[in-house]
């Protein structure tokens, strides 16, 4: 986001915070606008690409007052589906209703409140149904919010959200082997995620993950896979995609001869971390079918990420 576009994003943004009681200056680098309210301080970074907002969103920025120094809120302005767990992210939806509020403030003579939280408030909205605690497990944000859930499942009914319990591993290969003078390496490291109760399983990274409060009046399904099993079946998936058949080509005489060997590492060089990370997953119940939405990348699912649990 560049030229003009961020510019103008900027004066939107700027409008917003100051209809909300902060004090706005524009900035340089590592963000583009700071404000200061009666309780907190708040950097924004308008941004689309992937480094600033990497950056940006693993830094932390201190407020210094007279009664101490605090650390201030982060804001991301973006029109992709970035991931910024650490940060308050707004999109086209939030920009949008926060300008309108803004808008009408200036009628009155009000402030505006602005929600807080490290996600933005839509993308925690609470389904409809549901026995959530708001209890606090390492899980993947909802980036997608119930509203555009539905736009991407061109379904409309009832709603509920859903966190579904997924291995997430760390798996490395190291070592080779040598047959005649052919040399196979083994080497690799691999992360990902299996789902806890179907054993599919999707790109994922613990680093991702966030351990804060779920949402109010969700579903949190208990795993049926064991953390030893999952183990197991990510030893032999990577045991499966380093498995390589080679052709070796041998002389005796006036004959040659090929002969095919089948290498695989040796399981011993094989570790794997494994810690259990819910993933979001919307669910819209249409009159004709029910369509899964994963909340945290937007995908539509095409297996079923839970069929026959139970939920505690």
């Amino acid at each position: 986001m560049e030229g003009v576009l961020r510019e103008r994003a900027q004066d939107l943004v700027k409008m917003i915070l100051e209809a909300a009681g902060y004090e706005v200056e524009c900035a340089d680098e590592p963000f583009d606008l700071s404000g200061v309210g009666d309780d907190d301080g708040i950097v924004v970074l308008i941004s689309d690409n992937p480094d600033e907002i990497d950056r940006f969103d693993t830094r932390k920025f201190r407020l210094k007052r007279e009664d101490g120094v605090q650390e201030c809120r982060k804001v991301l302005v973006t029109f992709t589906r970035a991931r910024a767990p650490n940060c308050t992210v707004w999109g086209e939806e939030e920009i949008a209703r926060y300008a309108g509020e803004a808008a009408v403030a200036g009628i009155f003579g009000r402030r505006i409140a602005l929600e807080s939280g490290l996600v933005a408030q839509p993308a925690r909205a609470a389904p409809r149904s549901g026995g959530g605690k708001g209890i606090a497990i390492l899980h993947l944000p909802v980036q997608i919010s119930e509203k555009n859930a539905m736009i991407i499942s061109g379904k409309r009914g009832s709603v509920r959200c859903r966190f579904v319990p997924y291995w997430c591993y760390h798996c490395t290969s190291t070592g080779s082997q040598t047959v005649v003078n052919h040399r196979v390496s083994f080497e690799a490291d691999q992360w990902g995620g299996l789902n806890a109760i179907n054993g599919s399983t999707m790109d994922m990274k613990v680093s991702e993950a966030v351990d804060t409060g779920m949402p109010e009046n969700c579903e949190v399904l208990t795993p049926k896979i064991r953390k030893e099993d999952a183990e197991v079946q990510v030893v032999a998936a990577m045991v499966e995609n380093l498995t390589q058949r080679v052709r070796i080509k041998r002389e005796e005489g006036d004959t040659i001869y090929y002969q095919e060997e089948t290498l695989k590492p040796d399981r011993k060089n094989i570790t794997t971390e494994v810690t259990l990370v819910y993933v979001p997953v919307w669910e819209i119940e249409a009159r004709d079918k029910i369509v899964e939405v994963n909340a945290y990348t937007g995908e539509i699912l095409t297996m079923p990420m839970d069929e026959g649990v139970e939920v505690f």
